[in-house]
């Protein structure tokens, strides 16, 4: 029996000490399995815990699940949801339909079968809460040191290809390199079976990953960057992301769509993205700043709410003119503009103009 440090931490962890009293006499299989163990792995915390649960046949394992108070999700096959728990019995799934609902489910008690279910490696590591006991199958743990992002199942992986997208957000997150092989299995799947929806919950986690650049070429690498975005990625746009710092998930559509002059609410609408993505195509867009520039920005938005705000060199000046967290506000007489409508705009715009000149003249 494999117990690493990881799976003695894991075992020890007392958010399990619940579980383990309600499931202690009915089973000592037990697996903390999926996302939360890679995050341990690598030494990032996590809130929620998948829990698959062996040795209880499913009709005891739905009654014991509705006497806690369990809730169950799904159709064919229930998680039940307890507390920040998602707890299932171990299965296989294959492909019986159209789309990610097409699927046959069956009951199965065995580790390693049951492991094969699972994307990519990283994913198929298995930690008994009861005795720390880690069963990595599939050389998931060897493929973390690497860095390596690999398929777990050749044969089934392309039964849902969401997990394309999801091998783009885990290189972006993680900062992996596909493995060859599977980066060939990978081009072959047509993502054309998609819905919009399922689409957009895989980008936004590449859009507000550390790592963007290899998402941004895993893309271009299985052709995604034409498919999703309607251009190919060239190695001007890979340098421009790479030496931004981007804060905002509208970041990287951002410079997406002011380096390549493309329609920004028309790309927005085509990938149905939240309105929140619009600030994308609607703040401005500059190469070169200076003071006049930003203080200008900065009558409609303190500089923290632009996106453009992307370098240091930035930051501080938008900082040394007070205008990082606060508006530029000048104290304009507005009553003295006789003008109305579109004149009185005009009249208005030069006057703002004027305040930023004669702030910067008094500044020097």
């Amino acid at each position: 029996m494999l117990v690493s440090k990881i799976g003695y931490q894991i075992s020890q962890n007392s958010d399990f000490d619940e579980l383990k009293n309600l499931l202690l006499n009915y089973t000592k299989r037990a697996y903390l399995v999926g996302g939360s163990v890679r995050d341990a792995f690598l030494g990032i915390k996590s809130k929620d815990y998948d829990i698959e649960i062996y040795d209880i046949e499913p009709a005891k394992f739905d009654s014991l699940m509705q006497e806690c108070g369990a809730i169950g999700v799904g159709k064919s096959y229930f998680v039940y949801k307890l507390k920040n728990y998602d707890l299932s019995l171990p299965r296989t799934e294959s492909k019986s339909g159209y789309g990610h609902k097409g699927f046959s489910v069956e009951y199965c008690n065995d580790e390693r079968l049951a492991s094969l279910r699972r994307d990519f490696t990283i994913n198929s590591i298995m930690v008994n809460i009861f005795t720390g006991e880690v069963l990595d199958f599939w050389g998931g743990i060897a493929d973390l040191e690497a860095k390596k992002l690999r398929i777990t199942n050749e044969k089934s992986f392309s039964d849902d290809s969401l997990r394309v997208l999801r091998g783009v957000q885990f290189v972006s997150r993680f900062n992996l390199t596909c493995d060859l092989k599977s980066l060939e299995i990978m081009k072959a799947i047509n993502i054309d079976d998609l819905s919009a929806n399922r689409v957009y919950m895989e980008l936004e986690k590449f859009f507000v990953a550390k790592f963007k650049i290899q998402g941004l070429n895993l893309l271009k690498l299985l052709n995604l960057d034409k498919k999703l975005f309607g251009v190919e990625f060239d190695e001007g746009f890979t340098r421009l992301i790479n030496s931004k710092i981007c804060v905002n998930k509208a970041s990287f559509l951002y410079y997406l769509i002011n380096y390549y002059y493309i329609d920004g609410k028309s790309l927005i609408s085509r990938l149905a993205l939240p309105n929140c993505y619009s600030i994308s195509y609607k703040q401005p867009f500059l190469r070169r700043v200076s003071k006049f520039e930003l203080l200008k920005i900065a009558l409609d938005m303190p500089l923290c709410q632009w996106l453009g705000l992307d370098s240091k060199r930035r930051i501080k000046m938008a900082q040394a003119l007070g205008i990082y967290e606060h508006k530029f506000s000048p104290n304009i007489d507005t009553s003295a503009i006789l003008c109305v409508g579109k004149a009185y705009g005009d009249e208005l715009k030069r006057l703002r103009i004027q305040a930023i000149k004669d702030y910067l003249n008094g500044c020097n």
